[in-house]
């Protein structure tokens, strides 16, 4: 009893051990440093990421982006991940290189004229952003990619039960085909048998 508590904690253990999680950084923006919160991320490409970021903030947060300075930014909307405050939200995801190979997203937010938060002005919310980041990497971007690679699973079964049934349609075609051929060759045997009977009779 005890060995099987055991493994079960050690199994929890490990589950913590590799959940991602975000903290807050200075990130690099217009050529200077200012204060966001960032994440690395594995196992996962860039690509993959930067469609579920866009889809967890446009198609779930509701905002409309624009692309700006190499960010994708979510300028006076209103995210309820972070309040009911109006901010300027600044997303960008760094695919990996040989050195490094996990994907790095950062999250910029503004209280206006590019006042980025930071733990000391405004901690509450620096909270938040790292509990979104670290809730979309280890929750949203995986459900994302399994639904994806569902989806796309199920689109090629689609096509193989569609070409399945094209096969079975031109079989069966086929087999009529042949069926009416030999019918055909039947009836013409039959009527050479004919023509050979009565030649046989005139050559008598």
């Amino acid at each position: 009893m005890k060995k099987i508590v055991f493994l079960i904690l050690l199994g929890i253990m490990t589950t913590f051990a590799w959940a991602q999680t975000a903290q807050s950084s200075m990130i690099e923006f217009n050529k200077t440093r200012v204060p966001g919160v960032i994440i690395a991320i594995t196992d996962y490409d860039a690509s993959t990421v930067q469609d579920a970021l866009r889809a967890r903030m446009e198609r779930i947060g509701g905002l409309r982006g624009s692309n700006s300075r190499g960010f994708r930014l979510y300028g006076g909307q209103v995210f309820a991940d972070f309040g009911s405050i109006r901010y300027d939200i600044y997303t960008r995801v760094i695919p990996g290189n040989r050195r490094n190979k996990d994907v790095i997203v950062n999250l910029l937010v503004s209280t206006g004229n590019e006042n980025f938060v930071s733990p000391t002005s405004d901690p509450e919310l620096t909270q938040r952003m790292i509990d979104f980041l670290t809730d979309f990497a280890n929750t949203f971007l995986r459900d994302f990619d399994r639904n994806n690679k569902i989806n796309a699973k199920t689109k090629d079964l689609q096509k193989m039960e569609r070409d399945y049934r094209r096969l079975v349609s031109n079989r069966d075609k086929t087999k009529r085909n042949l069926e009416n051929q030999e019918r055909a060759v039947a009836a013409k045997a039959e009527e050479i048998a004919k023509v050979r009977a009565a030649l046989g009779i005139l050559r008598q």
